[in-house]
This record gives structure tokens, sequence and C-alpha cells, in this order.
């Protein structure tokens, strides 16, 4: 079967979520099929060639298409009075991805269209194939909960963005033959019947446990620090329960990590030398093995929180919010640990903090939990057999 992927970012592991996803999902694809992407990248940056190169390891042709921001930004201005193209999609329009997409398709007369995302599908215009798209995680709801945290301009901004992207992810859901999302709660914000629900997978030969006891008191934040939910949960957690975590355990470290930290968080690193903003790192998972507990002090977002799973699956117990556990399955005051206020937030890391034994009974439980049910074999493989693509035989 010959399937055509186009994704906004090059597919890859250590990345962004949808990246991560779309990596797992396309190399599985590429066992018995023949597969084909377009994506926005750079050859000429070091990261996007070796993506590339990994990716045509396993078989995928890739055609990269250059990254244009003033037409980008062009295009949000100019979807301002049309209230049926949500800004996410307008930013990700190009007339390059769209010609590419047309001599492709052309050439290549693909069996099915998967979209990683739905903000890259205005790039295939006149496409009535079958279609299959990972939303994973509903941008409606997301931009829904960004909007009742902000005020002025900024909120009615995000809030009309969550109701164009709402009704265009709900559109794209009752056209395409299948969508998917990682969680329940995204699944019903959609509210179509075409919409089902994949799990997030974790790389279990990468993410392991520590092979040495922890003992330095380190707490990881992890994430993308770009985007605004994890900015949002790194401050409130500095602000109402970092001063009480720093009083009760000497020595007390916090390392952010992720790619792209905003000038507020970079300055939580300047202002505190016991908080170090790394920005992007070769290894996550290199990190959290180093941790003792980390944090997921989520207030807004959506979908399923890869910085939770992955944590669990090194066996670092994981401190969070509701918002942030999301539809995660691990039991609360078992393989994980839920606080919704600062106080008891800061009073659940004091005591991890203050009890190895603790730490590793919930760190073990965790990382079974993760084992058990979050394995991207078992996901993709359920993703290939519900699509009705090819999961044995041979590529044709």
């Amino acid at each position: 079967m010959r399937v055509l992927a186009i994704a906004g970012r090059i597919p890859a592991v250590d990345r962004n979520g949808d990246q991560v996803i779309s990596y797992f999902r396309l190399t599985h694809l590429a066992r018995h099929n023949t597969v084909e992407l377009i994506c926005f990248g750079d050859s000429s940056k070091d990261d996007d060639a070796a993506a590339v190169a990994v990716l045509e390891g396993h078989g995928i042709v890739v055609h990269l298409i250059q990254w244009n921001m003033p037409l980008a930004a062009l295009h949000v201005l100019m979807a301002l009075p049309d209230r049926s193209m949500p800004f996410q999609c307008a930013y990700f329009r190009s007339s390059a991805f769209a010609a590419a997409f047309s001599e492709v398709t052309a050439r290549f007369t693909p069996d099915v269209l998967y979209s990683v995302m739905i903000r890259i599908l205005p790039n295939a215009p006149g496409y009535r194939g079958r279609l299959f798209v990972d939303m994973v995680d509903s941008m409606g709801l997301n931009f829904g909960r960004r909007a009742t945290m902000q005020r002025g301009l900024k909120g009615w901004l995000l809030g009309v963005e969550a109701r164009r992207v709402a009704a265009f992810e709900k559109a794209t859901a009752e056209r395409a033959e299948r969508c998917y999302v990682v969680s329940r709660i995204d699944q019903q914000a959609i509210g179509s019947n075409h919409v089902g629900v994949l799990p997030l997978g974790i790389d279990m030969q990468r993410f392991q446990p520590s092979a040495t006891p922890i003992t330095s008191p380190l707490l990881a934040f992890t994430g993308n620090m770009f985007y605004q939910p994890n900015v949002d949960a790194v401050l409130w957690f500095a602000e109402q329960c970092w001063p009480a975590i720093k009083a009760a355990v000497p020595g007390v470290r916090l390392v952010i990590v992720g790619n792209a930290p905003q000038p507020s968080v970079v300055a939580l690193g300047k202002q505190d030398s016991a908080i170090d903003v790394m920005g992007r790192v070769p290894s996550m998972a290199a990190i959290l093995k180093t941790a003792a507990v980390a944090i997921a002090p989520m207030r807004s977002g959506s979908g399923m929180q890869f910085k939770i799973l992955e944590a669990m699956a090194c066996a670092v117990p994981v401190v969070a919010t509701t918002i942030g556990l999301g539809d995660i399955g691990a039991q609360a005051g078992t393989d994980i640990v839920i606080r919704d206020d600062g106080r008891d937030f800061a009073a659940a890391v004091i005591e991890l903090l203050g009890s190895p034994e603790k730490r590793d009974v919930i760190g073990r439980a965790g990382m079974k939990y993760v084992q058990q049910h979050h394995s991207w074999d078992a996901i993709n493989s359920t993703f290939v057999d519900e699509c009705g693509l090819l999961s044995s035989g041979t590529a044709t």
C-alpha cells in the first residue's frame, strides 16, 4: 500500500510530541508499506538532516519544504477576517508545500493520506481520497482552556482561535475516514464518531531506570518551553511551590529542560542559582535518570503528557496536577501523586524528597504501569488494524 504523509515538522525522537508520535507511526507503517513524506524542514541544519537520514534508513522517501516565516505571519494576518480559517492552519499554509503535494500525489498516486495534525491540511487542496489524521489532542479544548487563563486582547484572540479550531477539527473528523487523539477527554471535546483514542507510547529502550540509586534532591520539569501551557505550569510552580520546597529541603535543585525556553522561564534561572534552565538537550532520558522527582504542574493544555510517561518509564516518581494526569490511567497515590493546590503540591514533593523508600515504591509502580499500557508496537498495531492498512506482507 502507498502511504503519503504530510506534517508540519520532521518526525523525530526527542522532539515535540507530534514529531515523536509521527516518527513511531511512520516507521511502523514503513515496515510493510511504501511511505513518502512531505514536511517542513531545512536540510542545511544538522538536526533536520540527521532526522531525514534516520527516516530514509527506514525506507521513507522525504520531501523537505523550506519554511518561510514572513509568509507564515502574512497568512495569519490574512486569516483575521476569515472565520473558517484557524490561525494554526493559516500559519502552516504554504504554496510551495501545496505544489509539492500536487506533484507527489500525481506521481506517487497514494492509496491513503496520513496527516500529522489538522493544521497542515490546507496544503492538500483538492484531495478526496482516504484520509487518516493524527490530531494528537483537541486544539479546541487546548485553546479554550488557555483562553480562560488570559484577559484582554490575548484572551479574546485565544477565544476566537478556540472556536475556529474546534469547528475545523470537527469538520476534519467528519471528512476523514478515521482520526486519532491521545485521550478520551480530547475525543469527547471534538464530539465525532470518526475520532478514536490511541494513547502515547514510550520507547522503553531509551527510557529506563537509572542503574544507580538517586541521592541528590533534584527535581525535573521537562517539555517544550515555547509551549505556553508548559510556561504557565513552571511559572506557577516557581511562585506557589518552590519557596516552600527550598526552605524544607537543603540543597534542592530544579532543572527545566526543553526546547526554546521563553524569557520568563530563562529569568527563573537568572534569579535563582538553584534553578537550571537547560533548554534542549541531546537526551531527555539521560536527564530524567538523574532526577529524584519529576513534576508536571499543568494548569492548562490538552492531550496526554509525554513528560509524565517518560519519567514514569525511568521509575522516577511524578507529582502532577489533575489536568496534567488527564486521561493517563495510572492510579493516584499508587503509580503517581496528584495534587492541585500549591501548598499540597509542595508538601508532596517535600515528602518524596525525604523518603527514598516511598520514591522507589511509587517510581517502580509507575514504571510497571507504562510498560503494560504504553508500548509503541502494540499501539501502532492497533492503528494499522483499525485503519485497514497493511500490517503484514510485502510493500506494494
